[in-house]
């Protein structure tokens, strides 16, 4: 739920950069990332977001993103990024859509075609004057030389992350600790079989960061996890969350996706198999160290128990 109060400071700086005929703009709420609140607002005939968070990184991302903005992968523009009362906002334009994941069965097999395009435009971009692996910085770098260290990094409980304090934790809870060091141990014999491919990854492809409308892609939203490396890891991650979304299975998305993906290259077969189960070995980390955080007992052992299948 939104918090009163940002909604007074997103007010707040909508009256200081918007003048209207109205008394005030009207603001309507709408799904916040992880760590951050958006409202719509119209103003001049037209619709915007305004999003607000602790951070500014992920508007940065966001913007780096909207460069490589296609017909077939339209990422926002951000139109400002700034501070006030130590809040950190962004504005871009408004885009209307259905999240893909809630698209009817019927909805979602005329979209894939437009799905698959997109994924293909994705992996297209060329990031040769990129440097680094790894998340994607907001200067649009990546922090580690090489893939198989990117994802070795998920071990590390760094100052700087939205999660720090997530080590800790770990510590008191031995059964999950063994989990950890477990899966983390499967992780570091399967990265040397990853390839050191400079791509462009999502990394957060569902829970309304994609948005439909007519069977078209109309925005990828939110680019906070962003990644530079092996594109394995979209399908890896749509096809781990794939028991969460029914209609993904009666209409073989990830199956789809997949084809689609092989098809294109020979390359793309060598260690495919051994690659996606490092991405969702590092995916399911990730989760355990959020979810510990967090404070979400259930979804840590419901994500335990999922790649505890797909390993087996």
């Amino acid at each position: 739920m939104l918090k009163p109060e940002l909604t007074a400071v997103a007010q707040s700086i909508l009256e200081q950069n918007y003048q209207s005929g109205e008394p005030a703009l009207t603001l309507i709420p709408l799904k916040g990332g992880e760590w951050s609140a958006a409202y719509k607002f119209n103003y001049d005939s037209r619709s915007f977001v305004i999003r607000l968070s602790h951070t500014p990184d992920n508007f940065y991302r966001d913007r780096i993103a909207a460069q490589w903005s296609s017909p077939s992968m339209p990422v926002p523009k951000i139109i400002k990024i700034d501070q006030y009362q130590g809040h950190c906002y962004a504005i871009s334009p408004f885009f209307s859509g259905e999240p893909l994941e809630l698209l009817s069965a019927h909805d979602l097999d005329k979209t894939i075609p437009a799905f698959l395009s997109m994924l293909t435009a994705m992996q297209e971009i060329n990031l040769d004057s990129v440097e680094g692996f790894g998340t994607l910085t907001p200067a649009g770098q990546g922090d580690f030389n090489s893939w198989s260290e990117a994802l070795l990094d998920v071990c590390n409980d760094r100052p700087d992350s939205l999660t720090h304090g997530w080590r800790k934790a770990l510590a008191g809870l031995p059964r999950v600790q063994r989990i950890f060091d477990q899966f983390y141990g499967q992780l570091e014999k399967l990265v040397m079989l990853c390839p050191e491919q400079k791509r462009l990854i999502h990394m957060d492809l569902l829970y309304q960061n994609l948005l439909v409308e007519e069977h078209k892609i109309t925005a990828l939203l939110d680019w906070g996890c962003a990644m530079i490396g092996d594109p394995v890891y979209d399908f890896a991650l749509v096809s781990f969350f794939e028991p969460w979304f029914p209609t993904f299975t009666q209409v073989d998305l990830v199956e789809k996706m997949q084809d689609s993906f092989l098809s294109r290259s020979p390359d793309n077969r060598e260690n495919f198999s051994q690659r996606m189960m490092a991405c969702q070995i590092h995916l399911t980390l990730g989760n355990i160290a959020y979810c510990i955080f967090s404070n979400r007992e259930k979804d840590l052992f419901d994500h335990i128990d999922r790649l505890d299948y797909v390993l087996d």
